[in-house]
């Protein structure tokens, strides 16, 4: 009897082991979050003498969301969405740009996700066409 009790204790344990796995694996692109919308906003002087453009594809976007530019802190493009692109013209807040995180709410998903990689701003150049969109990772932000 003693051993009755202990092995479906083990199996118990086992049991809410495997329930806390598969909810910590739950898919960030399909799961839905509580962030508002952050409202982004370009931070930089529309004076700036340097610019430069993406175009981007969000991969598992189901709807238009908003995709964004930040060069550090700093909010330095937002992109206008067309037939499933992103078209990103960016302007950083010094002459000396620096690396560019994009950043795309989805609203469906209440969700913020990041770009796994990142892009250094290089004066009067261009990220991706409309036939090979620049596409990336994305990984939960907020």
């Amino acid at each position: 009897m003693m051993l009755q009790v202990k092995n479906f204790k083990i199996l118990a344990l086992c049991a809410l082991f495997l329930v806390a796995l598969t909810s910590c694996n739950e898919d960030p692109f399909t799961k839905k979050g509580k962030t508002e919308d952050p409202h982004w906003a370009v931070t930089v002087e529309n004076n700036m003498t340097t610019s430069m453009t993406a175009i981007v594809q969000v991969a598992f976007a189901q709807q238009s969301g908003t995709l964004a530019a930040f060069i550090g802190d700093d909010c330095c493009g937002i992109a206008k969405y067309m037939a499933g692109l992103y078209f990103l013209y960016i302007t950083p807040p010094s002459e000396e740009g620096g690396e560019v995180q994009l950043r795309f709410y989805d609203p469906a998903l209440m969700r913020i996700f990041k770009a796994k990689e990142t892009f250094t701003f290089v004066n009067d150049s261009h990220i991706g066409s409309v036939s090979e969109p620049f596409t990336t990772g994305w990984e939960v932000d907020k």
